[in-house]
């Protein structure tokens, strides 16, 4: 995980609380399993606090195609070899898996991972997994950053859907001003890259 000395303000909260999310993304939007249903393989103490008091948002986010509702299947949370998929393990390599990280989102075929250990958010593009180019790099500092980044592209969803060309690159611009003020990850991450350019 980066380091992350971003500081919050009253409306963007560093760690959103129910309401806060459930105002801009809706009623029942969270995903909050109980602690049987999280695997063994997340250890990092903060992700796991967060989805068993707040809960995570499951739903698409139709302002940016971001799909979230993966949490809300039978394979919600499946522990993934972050090495195998991340090409950091060579193919004879066949030793017991050390490192995990499970999808928390898609947009289109991409993935935003969250690892398992340190509760960082990755991106995953999964056409590069065979060649070692499936890691893409940080997209988010954590799951609650990465649930308040969402929360900020709902508060700009009628705008980025407005049928006025200018509406929409001007809400783009300064939500993606937003979302960096929030968490320095998104500067320059491919996922968020092709998040905006969607917007175009």
């Amino acid at each position: 995980m980066s380091s992350d000395d971003t500081p919050s303000t009253p409306s963007t909260p560093s760690t959103p609380d129910a309401a806060w999310l459930e105002e801009r993304l809706g009623e029942g939007c969270l995903w909050r399993p109980g602690e049987t249903d999280l695997p063994a393989e997340l250890t990092d103490a903060e992700s796991r606090e967060f989805l068993l008091t707040v809960g995570f948002p499951a739903l698409r986010l139709d302002a940016a195609g971001i799909d979230s509702r993966v949490l809300r299947g039978r394979r919600a949370l499946e522990p993934f070899d972050a090495d195998e998929i991340y090409g950091n393990r060579y193919p004879d390599d066949d030793s017991p898996p050390e490192n995990f990280c499970f999808t928390v989102a898609l947009w289109g075929d991409q993935h935003l991972m969250l690892d398992a250990a340190d509760g960082g958010i990755t991106h995953y593009d999964p056409n590069g997994w065979d060649h070692g180019d499936g890691w893409q790099g940080p997209a988010a500092h954590s799951l609650p950053r990465l649930a308040v980044l969402l929360g900020l592209i709902a508060e700009s969803g009628d705008a980025l859907a407005s049928d006025d060309e200018a509406v929409r690159a001007a809400a783009a611009t300064a939500l993606r001003e937003r979302l960096i003020a929030h968490d320095p990850n998104v500067d320059g991450s491919a996922f968020w890259d092709q998040v905006f350019e969607s917007f175009e």
